[in-house]
């Protein structure tokens, strides 16, 4: 999984010079914390909570109709809950990579709509979970740290403001996808606005 991550980050900077435009955006995770025990049952003590999204990415063409991009990312991954009346919460800051493709139609009004085949690859930052008045650190949970991979899709609307300039609005849904006997999937939705600059 190293490897990849690393091909990753020689593949972003290497092509950034041919992107088609440089998009930045910034948003809120809604992220539902999963948690499948031993036995294989999935415990509803862990709530969604919100968190900052950050992504700078660059965009090309592949064809009239068909987009790719890749680029750098920053999610804040929280969960709330609790259990016999005593609650605790999750904070995890995630960096990592993140990319898609896929199809997109320019129809009434200038209005851009694209559907895009998403993944992204991160690793742990900081985390915290609290609990009983006291932080614990999650650096040394293996539910936690390692790269962790997660898929889903993108769906945006983009609005062309000038030759050089749009404004946009996505959607995106990722899922973990962890198997094992005791596991943690993280399943954020991502609501964010962004801004495009062409290069070309």
């Amino acid at each position: 999984m190293k490897s990849i991550f690393t091909l990753l980050i020689v593949v972003f900077f290497t092509s950034t010079i041919n992107a088609q435009s440089w998009n930045f955006e910034v948003g809120n995770n809604s992220t539902r914390y999963v948690f499948t025990n031993s036995a294989g049952n999935n415990p509803d003590f862990l709530k969604a909570s919100s968190g900052l999204h950050l992504a700078l990415s660059r965009e090309n063409k592949l064809s009239k109709v068909f987009f790719y991009d890749l680029g750098l990312t920053y999610n804040q991954y929280n969960s709330v809950g609790d259990v016999q009346n005593i609650p605790f919460s999750y904070q995890a800051d995630f960096m990592g990579l993140t990319g898609g493709i896929g199809p997109s139609y320019t129809g009434l009004h200038g209005l851009t709509v694209s559907a895009k085949a998403s993944a992204a690859v991160q690793t742990l930052m900081n985390g915290t979970q609290f609990l009983q008045n006291r932080y614990v650190d999650l650096a040394e949970d293996d539910q936690f740290s390692g790269l962790k991979l997660s898929v889903g899709f993108t769906l945006s609307i983009t609005k062309k403001v000038n030759d050089q300039m749009s404004v946009y609005t996505s959607f995106q849904h990722l899922d973990t996808n962890t198997f094992g006997t005791s596991t943690l999937n993280f399943i954020p939705s991502t609501f964010s606005f962004g801004l495009k600059i062409a290069t070309k």
